[in-house]
């Protein structure tokens, strides 16, 4: 399977703040939106990634992962959602994408999560979690696969 770098086999990547089902798809969009990240993206056709702000749509594996952040439903723990942080290649206007990942999910959403680059090494945001969440508990971290987020596997090694 493809990681999000690119390679096929799995790199072990710094998790914060596991899903949590007290945790609203509201309240993780607006963690985000104070973060800058106030434009939008949308799945397109064939593995493509729409970016709102300027109408491109180009291939997922042009675009990097900043942050992801992952939401499984509290009622329905099939209800996996990931709300992808990320920046277009074009505009460089800064962006969510909001994706289902796990078992349940469409095959075109697994395959944009998978074929994304992933570069949340960097710090300016918490790598797996929506910049409000971090600030909750900063210091909960465990490590991650990054192919098992669009398999839907468990953050836990």
């Amino acid at each position: 399977m493809r990681c999000f770098d690119g390679t096929t086999s799995g790199q072990s990547l710094l998790m914060t703040n596991s899903p949590s089902d007290n945790t609203t798809l509201a309240a993780v969009l607006a963690g985000y939106e104070r973060s800058g990240f106030d434009s939008s993206f949308s799945p397109s056709n064939n593995g493509t990634v729409e970016c709102v702000n300027c109408g491109s749509v180009m291939s997922s594996s042009q675009f990097t992962i900043d942050s992801l952040r992952r939401l499984e439903g509290a009622s329905d723990p099939d209800d996996m959602i990931a709300v992808v942080a990320l920046s277009c290649p074009n505009c460089r206007a800064k962006g969510l994408l909001v994706l289902g990942y796990g078992p349940m999910a469409s095959a075109e959403d697994s395959d944009i999560l998978a074929t994304m680059k992933d570069g949340r090494g960097d710090a300016s945001l918490p790598p797996n979690a929506s910049p409000s969440d971090a600030a909750a508990d900063p210091s909960e971290s465990s490590a991650m696969d990054a192919a098992d987020v669009a398999n839907g596997e468990g953050a836990d090694r």
